[in-house]
């Protein structure tokens, strides 16, 4: 936050970093770097390592290997509160015997501000979040979402050059979980903040994200741009993680002019994006249900092309979610609803159809 409006975002980078407790790896030798004004995602589920990677850049969590930087500048070793870093928590961790200005203005207090200077920038902050005027509420008197509003604007008041957030909207009920997706965002780009963001939640790291890194087991598996990840994950652990799939087994039969081609149970074959595993090779391809198309009759072009039966037909009021059979094969696919439309029933023969761009190749087995 600056009243000049240039960017204050600072560079994160983690080089190496791990942590061990005891036998168990909870984070293993992470690489990345955060861009000034950029908005990362660690995305994850419970127990990933993506809240532990959190805590070491806040300096909650000792490093057992490895680098932070900011802005080029080692902070290993130093405090939480010698960091200079924001960070806004699930539960918000607001005094509930303050005021919501002494809540805000608490950071700058402890530096030593003027009391000035301090009023000044605390009415600033609390002006960014929409919270005008509510610097004498109590912290009871507020809504979920309202404290977590203060919660962002005491993180932002002294200035840092990363907020860094942890499962922040997580106990917002889902609609005021979507008006704060969109507050934190415009605040972000605003201000050209950098932002580390903590999630479990998909839709909430494609909403909010210049990139996505996706962790498991300690590891980052992947890091790219919403799209990227989404459209074209780098493992099976990623493409299953994120969003809905469909998994066929098969072997590679062959792999030129960037298209693979894969052999399925029963000798049916269908295109797919150009893999680097040697022709032979069990695979698994993978197409996301919102990709398929449902005909009635052949398709042409480089498209896959399938004849099918319904098994299964669901309203689910935007999208209509079926379930078909390909022989011994099962895939899901999800039109989106449209007036007028056919809904097909149980039964029904129909054609598969997708583009061999949206099939995806991984070694089987493989994570």
């Amino acid at each position: 936050m600056t009243r000049s409006g240039k960017t204050i975002g600072g560079r994160v980078e983690l080089i190496g970093l791990s942590r061990d407790y005891g036998d168990v790896q909870a984070v293993r030798n992470v690489d990345v770097t955060v861009a000034p004004g950029e908005f990362l995602t660690i995305l994850g589920a419970s127990g990933s390592g993506k809240t532990t990677t959190l805590m070491m850049i806040a300096g909650f969590v000792t490093p057992s290997e490895g680098e932070i930087r900011i802005n080029g500048e080692s902070i290993l070793g130093r405090p939480p509160d010698k960091r200079n870093l924001g960070v806004v928590f699930q539960s918000y961790a607001l005094f509930p015997h303050m005021n919501v200005a002494d809540n805000v203005g608490f950071p700058l207090r402890m530096r030593n501000l003027p009391k000035a200077e301090i009023k000044a920038q605390t009415e600033e902050a609390l002006g960014i979040v929409h919270l005008e005027g509510y610097g004498t509420r109590r912290i009871d008197e507020l809504s979920g979402g309202q404290q977590q509003r203060v919660a962002l604007a005491r993180a932002l008041v002294f200035r840092p050059p990363v907020l860094l957030m942890d499962e922040p909207l997580g106990a917002l009920d889902r609609k005021l979980r979507e008006q704060m997706q969109l507050e934190i965002k415009r605040i972000q780009r605003s201000l050209g903040l950098t932002v580390v963001y903590v999630t479990h939640d998909q839709e909430e790291a494609l909403i909010l994200s210049d990139r996505i890194a996706i962790m498991h087991e300690g590891r980052m598996h992947q890091i790219g741009s919403p799209d990227a990840v989404y459209e074209r994950p780098a493992t099976a652990y990623v493409a299953d993680f994120l969003g809905e799939s469909n998994f066929l087994d098969g072997v590679l039969s062959e792999s030129t002019g960037g298209t693979s081609t894969v052999r399925l149970a029963g000798g049916k074959t269908i295109g797919a994006q150009a893999c680097n595993l040697p022709v032979g090779s069990p695979v698994q391809a993978m197409v996301r249900p919102e990709s398929i198309h449902l005909t009635t009759a052949e398709t042409a072009g480089p498209v896959n092309s399938l004849a099918a039966v319904i098994e299964e037909s669901e309203y689910l009021g935007q999208s209509i979610r079926y379930l078909a059979a390909v022989g011994e094969l099962r895939l899901t696919l999800r039109e989106p609803r449209r007036d007028g439309q056919r809904r097909y029933a149980p039964g029904d023969a129909v054609t598969l159809s997708w583009p061999h761009r949206a099939t995806v190749v991984f070694p089987r087995g493989g994570g």
